[in-house]
């Protein structure tokens, strides 16, 4: 049940974290999804349990983190 809850929490942090960005693009938009859920399920994994709160506070955060980075990355490697 946790991998159902990780990968609509991850899908919903990585559109929510394109539109805090700003990403106009949307392959910036999908990039920010995929990481979203790819951040989201081994969180989930390693923190969540079977209860739903805390696989999606687990998903969430992971999410989070994972779209956080993304973005430092695009934005480092971007030119000047």
């Amino acid at each position: 049940m946790f991998f159902f809850w990780a990968v609509i929490f991850g899908t919903l942090v990585g559109w929510l974290g394109s539109l805090v960005m700003r990403t106009r693009t949307s392959e910036g938009i999908l990039i920010d999804i995929a990481a979203g859920i790819l951040g989201a399920i081994p969180m989930a994994a390693l923190l969540g349990n079977d209860a739903t709160l805390d696989s999606s506070l687990a998903s969430g955060l992971g999410a989070l983190v994972a779209v956080g980075l993304v973005t430092f990355v695009r934005n480092r490697l971007r030119p000047s």
